[in-house]
């Protein structure tokens, strides 16, 4: 028996960056996002500081096309030095 589909692609996927609030941390993000879903994702880009604003959690929305397509994704956001969590 095959297990059932969490997901139904293509679908509008959230991307949340939790990382250390480092000037030039969206230059580092935002070029990973535009290889893997398009210039498109950069246009849905929300940003919340903490509280004591050293971390920053980024959001993208992206029209995912796969679960490769994903996980290749976060694979390479979890390589940036001040990345804490990718979700």
């Amino acid at each position: 028996m095959t297990e059932p589909r969490l997901l139904e692609f293509p679908c509008q996927y959230p991307i949340k960056v939790m990382a250390r609030a480092e000037s030039g941390l969206r230059a580092q993000l935002d070029p990973i996002i535009e290889r893997h879903a398009g210039a498109d994702a950069l246009m849905n880009v929300s940003e919340r500081p903490s509280a004591n604003a050293n971390f920053l959690a980024v959001t993208y929305l992206i029209l995912a096309r796969d679960e490769a397509q994903i996980a290749a994704l976060f694979a390479e956001l979890k390589q940036c030095p001040n990345v804490l969590l990718v979700i």
